[in-house]
């Protein structure tokens, strides 16, 4: 999982994941509950890099929002609570 900042510096986290768009919302909690790890804080205009069995699949910022509301719907019982209250990406 890697974004790029402002200045074209790479941040790369390594994260278990179901999917791509997991992977990024994944990048998205550690930021916002870790800020002291340094890394930017990542916006709807952030593209996501994930590599997964060889492949890099990009997950653009604005639609991995839509991914989270749409889930944030969807989710029912315990596993919908705890997705429920992982961050959002900001604007």
């Amino acid at each position: 999982m890697t974004t790029t900042d402002g200045e074209g510096r790479r941040h790369s986290l390594d994260v278990q994941a179901e999917s791509s768009y997991d992977a990024a919302h994944l990048y998205v909690c550690h930021v916002k509950n870790m800020p002291a790890s340094g890394f930017p804080i990542p916006t709807t205009s952030t593209t996501f890099e994930v590599v997964a069995n060889g492949k890099i699949l990009t997950v653009s910022g604005r639609s991995l929002r839509k991914w989270i509301h749409v889930r944030r719907e969807e989710g029912k019982g315990p596993r919908g609570m705890l997705f429920k209250k992982r961050p959002m990406i900001g604007d």
